[in-house]
């Protein structure tokens, strides 16, 4: 048998592909997948998405609990940031000078570094990205190192800038690029209007590289602008916020009317009265105004020698919660937040199943923690501290020019999470480092300690309550609770 050939006498390619996504049938007819770039999606959606994805931050519970939620977990209450150079007389220094510098950051004077982490962390899971601008300040600001850092919306670098400059330098939405390399960004010195249209390089400041922190997830090899974290979910959260707003008003304005006065058969002279309100009626020469006020305990009125027929209770339909709540749970999905966490619905859920899906859910904030949070922002900020306190002498760096990065080597320590059952996992910590599984500086790290840091402070504290024991004439082992309690010797317990 002949293959069909189109009017060129190609043969028409076969609908039985070996992936059924692929298929050409009916079923795929409305499908729209265009083939488009990473950055190429982005200038013609970019602007609109963050729009929609602010809109809803400002007008969706379940937008804003996760973009909320989210952001809380993956910051806690800030990130400690220790030097790992390897003089550790020179990390204690670099270290308390950061503990200095830490809450003088932002210009504004309103957050600290862990304020100013969470407010650009919020930033990028709301409109997808931030930036951050190093400021260096002259002296009479009476800053130790004549540092600070200023976040900026992403709207300042605008997405429709595209230029070539020469060969191999060009602008591609706001970035400027030499062949591959980002060497500037082009901001607006002001946050633009909608109405801004005209984009002039006049209008623009153009500030290197080296004093940006592009703070974004590129979900595309390629990509150089962020997207909105909740792009996937903003038209279904639209059409369900729409739809369960509807169902709420239908409920509220149903609610006004209690039943309906009818009679099964009505002659001419009932007619005088007003079947809607049981008034008689005016005359044509009368005007008046037929809207009538619907209260709560409303009945609508019938002609003379009408019955009473009574509305049932509101029934929303069989299914209407598990509709709900398989919408609820799909906009969590896009989300990337567990469903109890978004809506506050533990119902059903055992100790167990909670463990199971927060240690998930934990995976994926562990990996902004390390690769966005840590990396773009904080290890970003730390490298401006450490050039500034190189370039302003309360270091001595040898080689600094040369190779930074021992300087810059870093540890940062996310804020812990809770323990789910504090007694098992303590215990299991112990345990890990007595069969030499981890150890006690890793397990400190984890909580987002410093071991030298707590063992000083322990060491502090039991010095005194001893000295405290001398002067009031009690033995040092009586102990009181807690630290100063003799040694537990009970072994391991709580399993």
């Amino acid at each position: 048998m002949s293959a069909i050939v189109d009017l060129q006498g190609n043969p028409y390619p076969s609908t039985n592909k070996a992936y059924e996504g692929a298929a050409r049938t009916a079923r795929t007819a409305n499908w729209s997948a265009p083939s488009v770039g990473p950055n190429q999606a982005n200038h013609y959606s970019g602007r609109k998405l963050r729009d929609r994805a602010r809109a809803g931050y400002r007008n969706s519970l379940l937008l804003k609990s996760a973009i909320n939620k989210n952001t809380t977990n993956e910051v806690g209450r800030g990130f400690t940031l220790l030097s790992t150079h390897t003089d550790t007389a020179l990390a204690a220094t670099l270290n308390g000078l950061w503990r200095q510098l830490s809450a003088q950051l932002d210009p504004w004077a309103d957050l600290n570094f862990a304020g100013l982490l969470h407010l650009a962390v919020k930033a990028r899971r709301m409109s997808g990205e931030v930036f951050a601008l190093r400021l260096r300040r002259p002296g009479q600001y009476g800053l130790p190192f004549g540092l600070q850092v200023e976040l900026l919306e992403g709207d300042h670098c605008p997405f429709s800038l595209n230029r070539r400059l020469s060969k191999h330098r060009r602008i591609r939405q706001g970035i400027e690029f030499y062949k591959r390399q980002k060497v500037a960004y082009w901001f607006y010195d002001v946050h633009p209007d909608d109405d801004l249209t005209d984009i002039k390089l006049a209008k623009l400041t153009r500030v290197p590289a080296r004093d940006v922190i592009h703070h974004y997830r590129p979900d595309r090899p390629g990509q150089i602008r962020g997207v909105p974290d909740s792009a996937a979910a903003l038209l279904k959260d639209r059409t369900f916020a729409d739809y369960d707003d509807a169902e709420l008003v239908r409920k509220r304005e149903r609610s006004a009317f209690t039943g309906f006065l009818y009679r099964e058969d009505s002659g001419e002279d009932d007619w005088e009265f007003d079947p809607a309100t049981g008034k008689p009626l005016h005359s044509d020469s009368q005007a008046y105004d037929s809207a009538e006020t619907v209260r709560a305990g409303t009945m609508l009125r019938g002609v003379p020698g009408e019955k009473l027929d009574l509305f049932s209770g509101d029934d929303t339909g069989s299914g209407y919660k598990d509709y709900m709540r398989w919408q609820a749970l799909q906009l969590a999905a896009g989300q990337d937040i567990p469903y109890a966490l978004l809506t506050d619905d533990w119902a059903g859920l055992n100790d167990r199943l909670v463990r199971a899906f927060l240690n998930e859910y934990r995976r994926g904030i562990a990996f902004d923690q390390t690769n966005l949070s840590g990396f773009q922002f904080a290890f970003g900020i730390w490298r401006w501290f450490v050039d500034a306190a190189v370039l302003t002498g309360a270091i001595d760096a040898p080689g600094y020019s040369d190779n930074p990065w021992p300087y810059w080597a870093l540890d940062i320590r996310t804020d812990a999470f809770k323990h789910l059952h504090p007694e098992q996992e303590i215990n299991a910590r112990n345990k890990a480092i007595r069969y030499n599984l981890s150890n006690a500086e890793a397990e400190a790290a984890d909580h987002g300690q410093d071991l030298d840091n707590n063992m000083r402070r322990n060491a502090k504290a039991l010095k005194r309550w001893k000295e405290i024991c001398d002067e009031e004439g009690v033995e040092h082992n009586t102990g009181v609770g807690g630290l100063f309690t003799p040694s537990d010797t009970t072994g391991d317990s709580g399993e």
